[in-house]
């Protein structure tokens, strides 16, 4: 399927559990075709798709506080020494509590224009907002990232 790994990588990036991910999939694609009489053309059909989607995270991450963590060995450094890769591994692990941490919006905003790629109009109709919104939570969410993090970083260069 065309989208299949895209859907699948947000929803990982959105709950942060592999068997979440698959449901959420699932669920967007089955959302999709039942509704495909609806899809009016306004927008791209991946943005439309995205929308999708991300409304199914968000409504499993309201209905869940916090989604059990798991490392996707897709994530994990394959080159290097041992050590590296699990450096890496916990760089990851911590980036993905981190994201956790942030309002849904933000998190939503911040996976969509740096781990999708998506542009700014497109991230502001998957989001059904407008791209001042989507700075604003991107914005945020990044400020509050850096707060998260800092004192991580801060220990380990000391």
């Amino acid at each position: 399927m065309k989208y299949q790994k895209k859907i699948y990588a947000l929803a990982y990036r959105m709950t942060g559990n592999i068997e979440d991910s698959k449901d959420m999939t699932q669920k967007t694609f089955l959302q999709a075709f039942n509704n495909l009489k609806g899809f009016k053309k306004k927008s791209s059909f991946y943005t439309w798709l995205y929308q999708i989607a991300l409304n199914t995270c968000l409504n499993q991450v309201n209905k869940k506080d916090r989604f059990t963590e798991e490392v996707d060995d897709s994530f994990a450094h394959t080159g290097g020494s041992a050590l590296s890769a699990i450096i890496e591994t916990e760089k990851e692990a911590h980036l993905k509590r981190s994201l956790n941490e942030l309002p849904a919006r933000q998190k939503a905003a911040v996976i969509l224009r740096a781990y999708e790629g998506l542009s700014l109009k497109e991230t502001a109709e998957v989001m059904k907002c407008s791209e001042g919104a989507v700075k604003a939570h991107y914005h945020n969410g990044v400020k509050k990232l850096r707060e998260i993090l800092s004192p991580t970083f801060r220990d380990s260069q000391e």
